[in-house]
């Protein structure tokens, strides 16, 4: 339509084109949709992709939201009904952990018992003890005479009665009983530990080699056979229909929270990608988690002694990205959801709000140059345009440039908030790019700045190192000519950091072309960045940092 504004038409106050966090803004992501490849692999269960990666604001909620939505049979588990908690406060597993008794087997049968069991509950509806005893009647009909399945069916009268309680309760009785098993076998053995904090120091090496050798040898032998036969169950006897296809959906993005133990939060989020794989040969049913790329990195550095082999997991993953003329249409989508009928009956889209030309610069482009090619930046940046066209009967140029100094403001915020986990100080990384110049080499910058940098770092008294302060504190401890180099190596984790949660693009050398996160075409290493490459400052970042463009 090309400007058939009403002439009484202003922008009001609260306009919107949708909330940037996926859980409230239910009405939009309904309405809005776009699909830009991934849903229809998420949907098909025959797919192994079922592992949703992306960054903090890429989509990954909006994409499980539509699937919850649009498609039947959906169970929904939330994080909190996991009871992490409760099993990271167990001190009978702490003890054994720090003992150096591997739990993995333990973690992966918690997450196919708490699979299983939700899957048999919602495919029979089984909400009271009547209900799960039908069940049981039923299920023994089936497999009567199976020998092989007998275990399965072991398996499921011994939690049967327990089927119509919470996902809570049955991870708090399937972890207690670990803890009983352990327990008891040292009370018959007529040993007394005390399995306080810090209880196993207390031990000699001879109590601790047999208590080593006892814990394994629980924790191995704890319904390994029964719950493999009851995966062979469920494809073979309950879900065997490709036509009613079943969904299990946690959003685990957050699990990285300090609501869960540092070191458990990993082996839990491993255990999980496993039974993940494991679940895989019930056809019918997929289960599908999130998980933010920062996290599932860190999950695979802190497990990697564990024997977790990635190339076996990798077709799990379903790895979302974007490019421009999708971003362009979901903003489209949405300002037609917002306006439509305020002008015409006609649909409203984009360019017909916008002026057109920016800084000789189509505005889409404007917009899109400034985010990390991510839905929510983009909705962001169109949200401030909004607000400060208030009153306004048309956006201007002056107006989106107004805008973008709230908006790169909040998006550095974001930035530093998305990083916390992994880079509490990124703040102070971001702070050494102020006032500098839209790109620049690396040797531009004075030494003593970056000293004055490792000096603040130093002094912080944090409970998480990462790579730069780590650095930082190895330099403060030198002395020339070592500190020398450990001060160029301070310089190349600095900027890779940096490039690595976008701020910045690197340009390695005269041949190279400029790197930056988003593209997946690219890789960078900190090793590779040197004192002639060039830094490009992130368009994102430009306002906040009154970055000279010139």
């Amino acid at each position: 339509m090309n400007k058939k504004a009403k002439s009484d038409f202003v922008f009001k106050r609260h306009m919107s084109i949708g909330d940037v966090d996926a859980e409230n803004d239910k009405k939009f992501l309904l309405n809005c949709f776009v699909d830009n490849g991934d849903f229809e692999v998420l949907e098909d269960t025959e797919s192994p992709q079922s592992i949703i990666v992306g960054r903090t604001g890429i989509g990954k909620s909006a994409l499980v939201e539509h699937l919850i939505n649009s498609t039947r049979n959906i169970i929904q588990i939330e994080p909190e009904e996991l009871a992490l908690k409760y099993i990271s406060n167990s001190n009978v597993l702490q003890f054994f952990e720090n003992l150096g008794v591997n739990l993995d087997v333990f973690y992966n049968l918690l997450w196919q018992h708490t699979f299983a069991v939700e899957l048999i509950k919602f495919k029979y509806s089984i909400n009271n003890r009547a209900e799960s005893k039908s069940f049981l009647t039923t299920i023994a009909q089936v497999i009567m005479g199976d020998k092989k399945k007998k275990q399965a069916l072991d398996y499921l009268e011994e939690w049967g009665d327990k089927f119509w309680v919470s996902t809570e309760v049955r991870v708090k009785e399937f972890t207690d009983k670990i803890e009983s098993s352990l327990k008891t076998g040292l009370k018959l053995k007529g040993t007394n530990i005390d399995f306080s904090l810090g209880g196993e120091a207390k031990l000699t090496s001879e109590q601790k080699a047999e208590l080593i050798h006892y814990g394994k040898s629980v924790v191995n032998g704890t319904q390994i056979q029964k719950l493999s036969k009851i995966v062979n169950l469920l494809a073979d006897d309950i879900f065997n229909d490709p036509q009613n296809r079943t969904y299990i959906v946690i959003v685990i993005d957050r699990l990285d929270e300090n609501w869960v133990d540092d070191e458990l939060r990993y082996k839990l989020i491993r255990a999980l990608i496993e039974t993940v794989k494991k679940f895989r040969k019930i056809e019918p049913v997929k289960i599908i988690i999130t998980l933010r790329t920062d996290l599932l990195d860190r999950v695979l550095e802190k497990t990697r002694d564990s024997g977790f082999q990635l190339e076996k997991y990798r077709n799990l993953f379903l790895k979302i990205g974007w490019n421009k003329q999708q971003l362009a249409e979901v903003l489209d989508k949405r300002i037609d959801f917002l306006l439509k009928y305020k002008y015409t009956n006609n649909s409203v889209v984009f360019d017909d709000i916008f002026p057109s030309k920016i800084d000789k610069t189509l505005p889409i482009d404007y917009i899109l140059d400034r985010t990390l090619l991510r839905p929510r930046d983009s909705i962001s940046f169109v949200n401030a345009c909004l607000s400060e066209a208030q009153g306004k009967s048309e956006i201007s140029g002056s107006i989106i440039k107004n805008a973008e100094k709230c908006y790169s403001s909040e998006r550095r915020e974001s930035l530093e908030y998305e990083w916390f986990v992994e880079h509490p100080q990124l703040g102070y990384y971001i702070d050494i790019l102020h006032d500098k110049r839209k790109s620049f080499k690396v040797n531009e910058i004075e030494d003593n700045t970056f000293e004055m940098l490792i000096l603040q770092l130093s002094e912080l008294n944090v409970n998480y190192e990462d790579i730069v302060i780590l650095t930082a504190k190895q330099f403060m401890k030198s002395e020339y000519p070592l500190s020398a180099s450990i001060l160029q190596m301070f310089k190349k984790n600095l900027f890779f950091v940096l490039y690595k949660v976008g701020a910045i693009g690197v340009k390695i050398d005269g041949k190279s072309s400029v790197k930056w996160i988003h593209d997946k075409t690219q890789d960078l290493s900190h090793q590779k960045i040197e004192n002639t490459s060039i830094i490009y400052i992130h368009k994102i970042l430009w306002r906040n940092l009154a970055v000279d463009v010139r």
